[in-house]
């Protein structure tokens, strides 16, 4: 990420709408349906996201969004007249655990794709599941991996465009005069994205600073009084939501309460019961709450084949996208279903944001990885008056 920031120049444009939004068929609806009867043989498909552990609170939606993917897809006549079937592991926060489970599905399970719902590990056991012929689709997609393996398949804004991105929602959403990253203080690869966006920052005629944030600190008074003095009116919390939330109070009760910057993935309850707060923030996947007919397939879906209601933001709309290119790709599924052939099909994939869902148009091609800067676009997503909204448009930062 660092390498490429130095060695490129983002050219930054805002875009008015979303890419090919068109309504929904009958076929898509979530209501429950009786489809034809499944007479081909089960699709078995590996999740893999941190179900516990410290990421677990902004990383579990996934395990809730892909059993009630499966069921919604089964009721409507599977893949192709396959059933689908989700076994679901747990990483634990912990590269030991995350290679145990990687083994387990393509090993045992003899999954012919793994959906990567949390991929702070996926470095971790990526490469086995590559060299084994099993792809691993995305999911979130924060890791350089990504943009570097022929084999994986990320299908949300890319991580570096992602950080040009909250500069400019920022701007136009926040309309932000001096911004500030706040940045996890825990991982040194987390300041890394300082060295993109003080270039962007500077291009866009905002002023920039930026800060370590440690997600254990007992206050964060200090901090408030540094950023006050600073005269930043719009802070990114790009650290960890509940230690967010806590850095948002205290600098409240220090009579410091800008325009507040978050994410698609860290947007919930904890940042939901602050009151007194606006957020802004790039969706790197498709907010929930968006008005348009793929994100209200989503909720319908989801409120009639869910098991619970964790399922909002955070990595939810991430592994639905995720299961909806696997979706896409399997459509015309063969009488046997292998990972090459998976592996294929998700090749055959070209200019296509699937009538919206996704904020880019995604192309795979094969023996190539996905490049860094080409999925440049992010939705738009905000916390007003305590309730969550996805405001219109996208932003796009392109190399």
């Amino acid at each position: 990420m660092v390498a490429l920031a130095t060695a490129s120049v983002l050219t930054l444009a805002a875009c008015g709408g979303g890419s090919g939004s068109s309504s929904a068929s009958d076929s898509s609806s979530g209501a429950p349906t009786s489809g034809p009867k499944l007479t081909g043989t089960p699709i078995p498909i590996g999740v893999i996201s941190s179900l516990s552990g410290p990421q677990a609170p902004s990383s579990n939606q996934g395990d809730t969004v892909a059993p009630a993917w499966a069921e919604w897809v089964n009721a409507n006549g599977g893949l192709n007249g396959h059933p689908v079937k989700i076994i679901s592991v747990d990483d634990g926060g912990d590269p030991a655990k995350a290679q145990a489970a990687e083994k387990k599905l393509v090993d045992e399970d003899k999954v012919v794709a793994i959906l990567v719902g949390s991929d702070n590990l996926v470095p971790a056991y990526d490469q086995d599941a590559i060299s084994k012929g099993v792809p691993l689709v995305s999911g979130s997609a924060n890791s350089a991996d990504w943009y570097s393996n022929p084999g994986m398949f990320p299908t949300v804004t890319d991580v570096v465009s992602g950080q040009a991105t909250q500069l400019m929602v920022a701007q136009k959403y926040g309309h932000a005069k001096k911004f500030a990253d706040l940045y996890c203080a825990e991982v040194a690869a987390c300041a890394n994205g300082t060295k993109i966006q003080g270039p962007v920052a500077e291009k866009l005629g905002m002023g920039f600073t930026s800060l370590a944030v440690s997600s254990t600190a007992t206050s964060y008074t200090a901090q408030c009084l540094q950023l006050q003095q600073d005269k930043v009116d719009y802070a990114q919390l790009n650290f960890s939501t509940a230690a967010a939330a806590k850095f948002v109070q205290d600098c409240q009760a220090q009579g410091f309460n800008p325009t507040w910057g978050s994410s698609a993935g860290a947007i919930g309850k904890d940042l939901l019961d602050i009151k007194g707060i606006t957020v802004y923030g790039p969706a790197y996947a498709f907010p929930s709450v968006a008005d348009t007919a793929p994100a209200k397939t989503f909720r319908d879906a989801m409120k009639n084949y869910a098991k619970g209601d964790n399922w909002a933001e955070g990595t939810g709309s991430f592994t639905w996208s995720g299961l909806e290119v696997l979706r896409k790709a399997l459509a015309n599924a063969g009488a046997q279903v292998t990972p090459q052939d998976v592996t294929t099909a998700l090749n055959t994939i070209s200019k296509d944001d699937l009538d919206g869902l996704l904020p880019n148009p995604v192309t795979f091609t094969a023996g190539q990885p996905v490049a860094f800067g080409s999925h440049p676009c992010a939705f738009v997503i905000a916390i007003k008056d305590g309730k969550t909204q996805a405001p219109t448009g996208t932003v796009c930062a392109s190399a």
